[in-house]
Order: structure tokens, then C-alpha cells, then sequence
């Protein structure tokens, strides 16, 4: 990927400060948050305009200017020497209103005026500026010292009071700006029910402030308070709760450091100034990662630990309940954070999380069906973050990787292709097509000197080095792609199966034949461990001197027989090809183990080994291993003679019923043979030397 220049912007944060920003965007506005810095808002009026800015908090509209009020008092009650004429000082202020954006300005500087507007034909006339932008204008008046109350609008600059009484519950905004200084300044930032909220600061670490509704950067509220009006609220829960993030679901999650919180809606639904719940949900504290909010669940990191778990509603709780989803991994998180995550849903759903010391783990995340996994990707560098931009049909990750010294910016590959030869599974890579074609690859100078291999029209080359930024193929391509090779490596875990004896895995176990279902791969190799590898099938029909093509479907392979303590297999790609597995399918051959502990004479509990004295029937995986009359023996037909063995040394063989598919008559431990053939005990384990032939009847 090349870019034709790089822009740059200076920004009022450094380097080292980068860790502790948290964002959150609205189109082509980001905002910021910072514990050293004024909120602030990252601008983008073009692709090469950029800018920084400091957050003013309040109504864009401006305020009204001029206010003038003038008492008209042509009625003194002169015919009673003025005895009815009192008249008292009242207090005006005036409000623009755009009805377009639905802002109010402040309030105007107050006019006052006195006058008797009881008197018939008295009234007070005011006159004000206009105001560019306002659609009309909002009047409040103050009689004596009480408060301002609202007693009318008129679209024109200038309003008459004919004694209008005010209504107190409508007051006029005041400004306000809690984030004014050092020690106030917010540290997280998220928008919810049309709000912009930030919380924590250096002075208040456990509280959170919205903005009026609809109106980001206005943090006005009114006297007395309306539902619309900016408000702020605290996390108490017996500890001080810092509030670390801010997540927007179905309700606003609050994750503190001891706590994670709900806050809701009251009666109406929604939250306002006047109406919100807020409530303890769980104890796992979150840290400072940024959560991700996938589909309606809510990944964080722990604050405690090094865990990642989920945020998700529970109907049976009627709460968010919290899961580990770490917990199948621990190994991959043990003494390292996660430094910065993404999440690319398609096409295939996953979290790309960047640990502490450089490595890039994968989460694979199906919700629906109940799938998810850890993988750890490495790399021959350091991966510093991570971003996913959608691009197309697809979302693909960007990195910032350290090799060799350089920082470099690297895209992930497109998972989607039409052709093998269109494919790139090679780390820092570079992609070429010719026309026509060519041998030399160019632009390799962030791997010079290093041994890579490429991808040229399907065929793979390996073990090329690059001198000058360039490596020549040994023949020409029409397209190629060449960089850092890497192993992708699969290894199930040992078998574990419950049966009539109990869990295999403490059995000696081996396998004879798997198979793997694969989706467009090729170049695979499998085996029962890392050092028993072998290809499996390549080549089908192709026509010679073409590429192999791509395998779907069941790929069978037999294996070296390897007795291990769990079967397994490893599934192992070394060359730039792809490899999709959906399946793996062993048959493996588990011993029967030691004796029983049970004491003679106890009935064995479920599971427990069949006792001697019973009648079995001789296991196929265990024919394959005993001697050859032993094999004769166990397969006789039933149409041979009935006849008991003659000999204790050479004793028939009999094993025990590891299959669920075993007859009622091998694992009844309540009945025995009849007269046909009895089975007699032996110096073996104590289900075995039983007849290799079934009960003819049963006593």
C-alpha cells in the first residue's frame, strides 16, 4: 500500500499522553478527553484540513444586545390623589431561539422598569437588538428580587408587558461550564440519548456530566431545572469509583474501577435532568482500555487483573451480568495488558487486541452460535496499535508494527479473493501486477537484508533475499506478492471422552486416521505432534506445470501411531498459502487402563469397569493388538463350535465396553451367563479373560 504524501497537523498532546485519550466522533467532529487538557474538538473540513480546538461550552447563538425598557403610565389613579397608584420595579431579560437547531441563547442583561401594571392602559415597552440566526425571541420577567419566569415570545425585536404574570416554572438558561480550569478537566468522553457525557476529573473522579439535550457543547441548565438542561450526577458504592469509561448500549454503563454501573431513565424512559436511576451492577472494575461494544454485548478489560470480560443483559437477573471470556486463555494474558483493540466484523467477526510486550492476539467472536477463541499472531516485530477502517465489503485492520527500527504502517491482507493468485498471506508485504510480466520485485527497502518469500501467479518462492529492495523470481509473473513468511499452526486438544469406565483422558491413547475438512486451502500438513508432519494430498487433476488448485472438502491422512496421554492433531501451513479448517475428525484407539480401585465385591458406580465374572465381548480397537489366535478367536464366525477355551495360559481375550454403542449384555453388572459358557475370574484385570463369544442365555 503506498499514500501519496502524509498530512500533519500539530495537535495539543504528546506523545506520552496518547494512552490516557480517550474520543468519540460525530461525523466529521471528534472529540477528545484529557485529565491535562480542556476538552477539545478535532475538526475535518477537508482531506488536508484539520484542525484542533479547544471546547467553548455554551449556545452558539448570540445573546441579545440593547435591552431597553420604558414604563408607559398614563393612569396614576389621579382621581384618588394617585391612593391606587403603586407601582413597583420589575426586571426583564430576553432569549433568542433558533428553531432550526432548537438552541437558546443566554439570557440577555437585565432591563428594569417601574411601573404599576395593574392600572388599566399602564404597560412597560421592550426593545432589544436583533439577533442573526433567530427565528424569534423568549421573554422573562422578575418582579422585586424573585426569579425570572417566562411571560411570552414575539418574532419581532421589541415586546410590551401589560402586566403579564410570569410563569416561574419556565426560567431563562444559565450558562455554565464545569470543566473550567486544571483539576476539572474531564478524562472520558461518549454520547448517549442525544447527549454528549464526559466524566472524571482530577476534583471529582467519580462523577459524569451530560450536555443539554440535542445541543453537545451547551452545558446551560435553568431555573428551576428542566428536563432538557444539562445535569451531573455521582458513582457512590461504598468506595470512591473512578469513573474510567463510558459505554452507550440499550442503558448507559458506567465502568468505574470497583464497580460497573447502570444509569437508566426514570418513569419516562429516558434519561434527563430531572429523572435517572442509577444502580450497582457487579464488582469486576474496568481499567483504561477503551471498551468495544459488540452487537449487545460490552468487552473490557478488567481493572484487577489481566482478564477480558463481557457486559451483557441477563433476563433471568434483570441485570448485566459479567463473563470471562479469557477464561479457556489464560496463559495468553498472564502478566501482560492489552494496550489498544479493534473489532473487524466482517467477515469474520473478530477482535484484534495488541498486548504489552509487542503481540498481536485474535478473538474470534460468533454470538449466535456460541463460538469464540483466543489465538496469539506472531509476528517478526512489535505491533504498537491497531484501527479497523471499512473498506468496501470488508473491514480491514491498519497496524503500527516496530520492525528492525522503523515504525511502519501496515493494512491487513483482504480475506476475500477470487484466485490463489490473489491472495497474500505474508507479513509486511508488498503486492505487484504486471503488464507484462516481470521477475524483479521492487520497493522491498523495509526488508533489506532479510530472507522472505513471495506468491508468484500462484506458485510459492522461498528463500529469497533482499539486496538493494529488490529480489528477482526465477521466473516471470504476472502478479506476485512477497514478504516475511510464517507458520499458521492448529493443534486440538487431547481427547477427552466420558464412557462406561469414565474419562479417557487418563489413558494411554493413540490414533490411526484423521480427517480434516477443509474450505479453498492448500499446502497442509498434519500430524499427531509437531515433529510427525506430513502432507496431506496436493495434487488431483491439474494439468502439469500449473499451480495445485484448492482443496474443499474431506482431506483423509493416516498417521504414525504415537501413544501419547490424549489423541490430537496438528494442522500446519509453512508456505504464503491459504488454509481454512472447519472441521477435524480423529480415530483414535484409547487403552483400558489399570485396574480398578473399587475393592472386590463392591458394585462398580457408573462408569466404573465391568467386574469379572461377566460377560463381554472382545473391543475391535483391542483385536488389532492381541496375538494372532487371539484375533482368530475373537472373529470366529457364528457358525464355529461353541467350545470354551482349554487353556488358562493362553486365555481368550476380552476387553472392556469403552464404546456407547456396546450391547445391554456387556454392561448389565446385574445378570450373568447362563450354563451355555460361564465366565471364570483370572489373574488379569478384573474385567478381562471373559469368553469372546455372547451369552447363549441368562441365569
Amino acid at each position: 500500500m503506498s499514500v501519496a504524501r502524509i498530512y500533519r497537523v500539530g495537535a495539543p498532546f504528546n506523545g506520552a499522553e496518547l494512552a490516557e485519550l480517550d474520543f468519540e466522533q460525530s461525523a466529521n467532529v471528534m472529540y477528545l478527553a484529557h485529565l491535562n487538557h480542556a476538552p477539545t474538538r478535532l475538526t475535518r473540513a477537508d482531506h488536508t484540513d484539520w484542525t484542533f480546538a479547544s471546547v467553548t461550552f455554551g449556545p452558539t447563538l448570540a445573546t441579545p444586545a440593547g435591552l431597553y425598557a420604558t414604563a408607559y403610565t398614563p393612569n396614576t389613579d389621579a382621581a384618588n390623589s394617585g391612593d391606587g397608584y403603586f407601582p413597583i420595579s420589575s426586571s426583564y431579560v430576553v432569549t433568542a431561539i433558533d428553531d432550526v437547531s432548537g438552541q437558546e441563547s443566554r439570557p440577555s442583561s437585565a432591563a428594569a422598569v417601574t411601573n404599576d401594571l395593574s392600572l388599566k392602559r399602564n404597560h412597560s415597552d421592550l426593545t432589544w437588538s436583533a439577533v442573526t440566526g433567530a427565528t424569534r425571541y423568549r421573554v422573562y420577567k422578575a418582579d422585586n428580587t424573585q426569579e425570572f419566569g417566562y411571560i411570552g415570545q414575539t418574532v419581532s425585536t421589541s415586546f410590551i408587558d401589560d402586566n403579564i404574570g410570569p410563569d416561574y416554572a419556565d426560567g431563562p438558561p444559565v450558562g455554565d461550564n464545569p470543566f473550567a480550569g486544571a483539576g476539572d478537566y474531564p478524562s472520558t468522553v461518549t454520547f448517549f440519548e442525544q447527549r454528549l457525557l464526559w466524566g472524571r476529573s482530577n476534583n471529582h473522579p467519580n462523577a459524569i456530566w451530560g450536555s443539554r439535550s440535542g445541543m453537545f457543547e451547551n452545558m446551560d441548565v435553568s431555573r428551576p431545572i428542566k428536563a432538557s438542561d444539562a445535569f451531573s450526577l455521582a458513582l457512590v458504592a461504598g468506595r470512591v469509583n473512578a469513573v474510567n469509561q463510558l459505554v452507550s448500549m440499550n442503558n448507559l454503563l458506567a465502568l468505574a474501577s470497583d464497580n460497573i454501573f447502570k444509569i437508566e431513565g426514570g418513569q419516562n424512559g429516558y434519561i434527563s435532568a430531572t429523572d435517572f436511576v442509577v444502580r450497582r451492577q457487579n464488582g469486576r472494575g474496568a481499567s483504561r482500555l477503551s471498551p468495544l461494544v459488540i452487537d449487545s454485548v460490552c468487552f473490557y478489560q478488567t481493572g484487577v487483573g489481566n482478564g477480558v470480560r463481557t457486559l451483557g443483559y441477563q433476563f433471568q437477573t434483570d441485570s448485566i451480568d459479567s463473563n470471562d471470556v479469557t477464561i479457556y486463555s489464560p496463559h495468553l494474558f498472564r502478566g501482560h495488558d492489552i494496550v489498544s483493540w479493534a473489532y473487524a466484523q466482517e467477515p469474520r467477526s473478530l477482535i484484534w487486541a495488541v498486548r504489552s510486550d509487542g503481540k498481536l492476539l485474535c478473538f474470534t467472536w460468533e454470538q449466535e452460535q456460541q463460538v469464540w477463541g483466543w489465538t496469539i499472531c506472531e509476528t517478526d516485530g512489535l505491533v504498537e496499535s491497531v484501527a479497523v477502517v471499512s473498506e468496501g465489503t470488508e473491514d480491514r485492520l491498519y497496524l503500527t508494527v516496530r520492525r528492525g527500527g522503523k515504525l511502519l504502517i501496515e493494512r491487513m491482507a483482504a480475506a476475500r479473493w477470487a484466485s490463489v493468485e490473489e491472495s497474500c498471506f505474508l507479513d509486511s508485504a508488498v503486492s505487484y501486477l504486471f503488464d507484462p510480466p516481470q521477475r524483479v520485485l521492487r520497493n522491498l527497502d523495509h526488508l533489506e537484508g532479510r530472507t522472505i518469500a513471495a506468491l508468484a501467479d500462484g506458485n510459492v518462492v522461498s528463500g529469497l533475499v533482499v539486496s538493494g529492495g529488490t529480489v528477482t523470481l526465477p521466473f516471470d509473473a504476472t502478479r506476485a506478492c512477497a514478504g516475511l513468511p510464517f507458520s499458521a499452526t492448529i493443534e486440538t486438544l487431547p481427547l477427552a471422552a466420558q464412557n462406561q469406565q469414565g474419562w479417557t483422558g487418563a489413558r494411554p491413547q493413540t490414533q490411526t486416521k484423521a480427517v480434516v475438512r477443509v474450505i479453498d486451502s492448500r499446502g497442509l500438513k498434519a500430524g499427531p505432534d509437531d515433529a510427525g508432519l506430513e502432507p496431506l494430498r496436493a495434487r488431483s487433476s491439474e494439468p502439469p506445470g500449473a499451480p495445485n488448485a484448492l482443496k474443499n472438502g474431506l482431506l483423509e491422512t493416516w498417521l504414525r501411531p504415537a501413544i501419547n496421554g490424549g489423541a490430537r492433531l496438528v494442522v500446519r501451513s509453512d508456505d504464503p498459502l491459504p488454509m481454512t479448517v472447519t472441521g477435524v475428525y480423529l480415530d483414535p484407539s484409547v487403552s483400558a487402563g489399570p485396574p480398578s480401585p473399587l475393592g472386590r465385591g463392591r458394585e462398580p458406580r457408573s462408569g466404573g469397569r465391568v467386574r469379572a465374572g461377566q460377560c463381554t465381548r472382545p473391543h475391535p480397537a483391542l483385536l488389532r493388538s492381541l496375538p494372532l489366535s487371539h484375533r482368530e478367536r475373537g472373529r470366529r464366525s457364528p457358525s464355529s463350535p461353541r467350545t470354551p477355551p482349554t487353556s488358562r495360559r493362553s486365555p481368550p481375550a476380552c476387553a472392556p465396553p469403552i464404546a456407547s454403542s456396546a450391547p445391554p449384555w456387556a454392561t448389565r453388572p446385574d445378570r450373568r451367563c447362563g450354563p451355555a459358557w460361564r465366565c471364570r475370574p483370572s489373574p488379569g484385570p478384573r474385567w478381562s479373560m471373559a469368553g469372546p463369544r455372547r451369552c447363549s442365555g441368562w441365569s
